[in-house]
């Protein structure tokens, strides 16, 4: 598996999961990278502030986004 694919799968497990988490858990060190790569083949992943003031990565799923349009 890809390192793109298994920080997709990762983030479906863990959302909100930091850079620091990405890094320390999958190995994945050029995150921002993965994250592009992700976002180029069509997947929409969200990058917010989290309650511990940390950024977090969200994978927004379409389903999620058709329901915000209604």
């Amino acid at each position: 598996m890809r390192q793109a694919d298994r920080l997709l799968h990762y983030l479906r497990l863990n959302p909100g999961a930091s850079s620091l988490d990405i890094i320390r858990d999958l190995g994945v060190v050029n995150t921002t990278g993965r994250i592009s790569d992700l976002r180029a083949r069509g997947h929409v992943i969200d990058c917010r502030r989290r309650a511990d003031r940390l950024l977090g990565y969200w994978v927004v799923e379409t389903a999620q986004l058709e329901l915000a349009l209604r």
